[in-house]
């Protein structure tokens, strides 16, 4: 790949990575891909902002003959996907100002970086090969052999140490839950034959049958007296079942951790780790904003507290699980990652 000024690079690595970066700004720089890629589709950008003295988040802006397209670019290192079909051209312009004619993510909700005219930073392209279709390439994990110039996985031998324990952790917590599950059902069984209950929920229906024809009665006289139902009869909200056991698995920490066990379980996993665990945090935030715009049109959408679930002291035993505490523990560390919260 040419650029039209090799000066824009810089070096720069953190506590993982060290990589060459394109600095990127309101200067137009034009990229020149050799001709093997031309007609490739562009799905992806490694970008990475730190190393410039503006810093932060920003956006950047990949222009072909026919199309502008933006993404945002983080100060840290991250895998930013292009929403739009990108392809490969003769020449590819990149710069930082944004314009009503380019097209920005639909999924982001930076807005306020798309005009701060930043400087960010590229790393590398995630390229489409012609003629392959994305829901058809295979992702599924594979044995991959790398030569000894690339083999470092003797450095992490004690990760294998590592993935056993996890292994038995989880197979000593399934036979628990398992028998646990079983003494619940029984208690529940028991509880639903007993008399008491029988009775209790009898008066429930009658309880119902009694409101149904309650309700009849009132259509008939409104019917009568000629008036509109609606106007009088209050609005219904059905808010659908919910436990406090799945409001906690449905935690950024639960999900980072759950996350971390699965991917440890081969060598490739834990070389995607750090791509998957960076997702799986955007489209958290993406899912908290959807719901923060709900509950602002209609307020009655807002969760209970846990402490009304009637499984909430279950709930809790899900807070203890390696699980939760391995993604809190990742959280923690990337909050103080300055101060040698990863070693910790």
């Amino acid at each position: 790949m040419d650029t039209t000024n090799q000066n824009n690079f810089c070096n720069t690595r953190s506590h993982l990575y060290r990589e060459n970066i394109l600095k990127i700004d309101n200067n137009s720089i034009k990229i020149i891909f050799p001709k093997k890629y031309l007609g490739m589709k562009m799905i992806g950008v490694y970008t990475w902002n730190e190393c410039f003295t503006s810093g932060g988040h920003t956006c950047i802006i990949f222009e072909n003959k026919t199309k502008k397209n933006a993404i945002i670019s983080y100060s840290w290192p991250s895998f930013r996907l292009i929403d739009y079909d990108f392809t490969i051209d003769k020449e590819i312009i990149i710069h930082n100002l944004f314009d009503k004619n380019t097209q920005r993510p639909l999924y982001d909700e930076y807005n306020s970086y798309f005009e701060n005219n930043k400087q960010g930073g590229i790393v590398g392209f995630l390229l489409l090969p012609k003629n392959e279709n994305l829901e058809e390439v295979n992702f599924v994990d594979e044995d991959i052999e790398l030569s000894k110039e690339y083999n470092f996985s003797y450095l992490c031998k004690y990760l294998k140490d590592f993935k056993i324990i996890i292994e038995q952790y989880n197979q000593r917590q399934d036979l628990k839950q398992i028998t646990s599950f079983q003494t619940k059902i029984s208690e529940l069984q028991n509880i639903i034959n007993s008399l008491p209950v029988k009775k209790q929920n009898l008066e429930i229906l009658n309880l119902e049958q009694d409101l149904i024809n309650k309700k009849l009665q009132t259509k008939q006289l409104y019917k009568q007296l000629g008036i509109k139902m609606n106007e009088f009869m209050p609005k219904i909200t059905i808010i659908n079942s919910n436990s406090a056991k799945a409001r906690i698995q449905n935690q950024l920490s639960y999900k980072l951790g759950q996350a971390m066990i699965i991917n440890s379980k081969s060598i490739l996993g834990y070389i995607r780790m750090p791509f998957v665990l960076s997702y799986i945090k955007d489209k958290h935030k993406q899912e908290q904003k959807i719901y923060k715009e709900k509950i602002k049109k209609d307020p009655s959408l807002i969760l209970p507290p846990l402490e009304s679930y009637p499984d909430y002291q279950e709930a809790l035993k899900e807070k203890e699980c390696l699980t939760y505490k391995l993604g809190q523990a990742l959280i923690k560390a990337n909050n103080n990652w300055y101060g040698g919260g990863y070693i910790k």
